[in-house]
């Protein structure tokens, strides 16, 4: 086949087990094929794994291939059948896809990870591991939640990581896809990098409409930090944390868990989806206990 980068590679015919090269790999191959995985290449929270389809969720943890070490004999050691990553398509990206296959001997395909691709690389993640009818299910949900018309306000919004939520995120990169997907303006200090340190005063005089944490901590931080209570969008009721069991929903990681929080902030029953979205893309169906717990977050914090 043609990876995203461009690359002929030659997939086997059999392919009994699968290496996730990073976290967004990770979730698109427990979506399609969690009986192939070989493992998480980061920790996977007990609550997590709890949600998901058993065949992924037995799954151990294994070496990230993504990461800054070299850990490729590591995973030849496991002897997976192809090494998926999935993500940005970038020269950094590409370089590792080929140098990923040169050093193990093991096929390795790089999958576009655009949020407006997600149907097309589901149909062709099916393809290659012989999984075309469930993976026909899900590109088509994905098609669905992808043409959910989107709200007709364009809000300036900032979305940060971290117990203190002063890591924020950069405008125009797949952590921030969701709000350029809804029109909405996402906004940061001024600074290089896909995260960018910020203070509450910076993040007051920037002044967004919406704020979004991804840390369940920031419930307790702003309840409790009265700077925080001089961010208009706090004191507005627009301050929420994103929902992040199994997976974020804005990204953490950038992969088809992002089309629930694209859903989600354009209007949608967040009951509802979580419900939808983790039956058909996670395998799992949530008790009403689990799905409480999932949507911990998605009601505006109190200051």
């Amino acid at each position: 086949m043609t990876d995203a980068t461009g690359r002929m590679v030659r997939i086997p015919d059999h392919i009994a087990h699968v290496a996730p090269a990073g976290p967004p790999a990770a979730v698109l191959l427990e979506a399609v094929a969690p009986d192939l995985m070989i493992g998480w290449p980061t920790p996977l929270s007990d609550p997590a794994r709890a949600i998901l389809a058993p065949d992924a969720a037995k799954q151990p943890q294994i070496p990230r291939l993504t990461g800054r070490q070299d850990v490729s004999a590591k995973i030849v050691a496991l002897k997976p059948d192809l090494i998926l990553d999935y993500g940005t398509v970038s020269p950094r990206y590409a370089d590792l896809a080929q140098a990923t296959q040169q050093h193990t001997g093991i096929p390795t395909i790089l999958l576009d990870g655009s949020l407006a691709k997600i149907p097309q690389t589901i149909r062709t993640l099916g393809m290659i591991l012989h999984r075309q009818q469930h993976a026909e299910t899900l590109a088509r949900f994905a098609e669905a939640l992808l043409a959910l018309p989107l709200s007709k306000t364009h809000p300036r919004v900032l979305y940060a990581r971290g117990p203190d939520g002063l890591t924020v995120a950069a405008p125009d990169t797949d952590v921030t896809d969701v709000f350029t997907r809804l029109g909405w303006q996402a906004v940061a200090p001024a600074g290089e990098g896909t995260f960018r340190s910020a203070t509450i005063e910076t993040i007051r005089s920037l002044d967004p409409d919406i704020l979004i944490f991804a840390d369940p901590a920031m419930a307790e931080a702003i309840a409790h930090a009265a700077a925080w209570r001089d961010v208009r969008a706090v004191r507005d009721g627009h301050a929420f944390i994103a929902p992040h069991l199994p997976f974020g929903w804005i990204e953490e990681p950038p992969s088809i868990n992002r089309l629930i929080g694209l859903a989600w902030l354009s209007g949608r029953d967040p009951v509802t989806l979580a419900a939808l979205f983790n039956a058909v893309v996670y395998g799992h169906t949530l008790t009403p206990a689990e799905r409480d717990t999932v949507l911990t977050g998605v009601r505006a914090i109190q200051p």
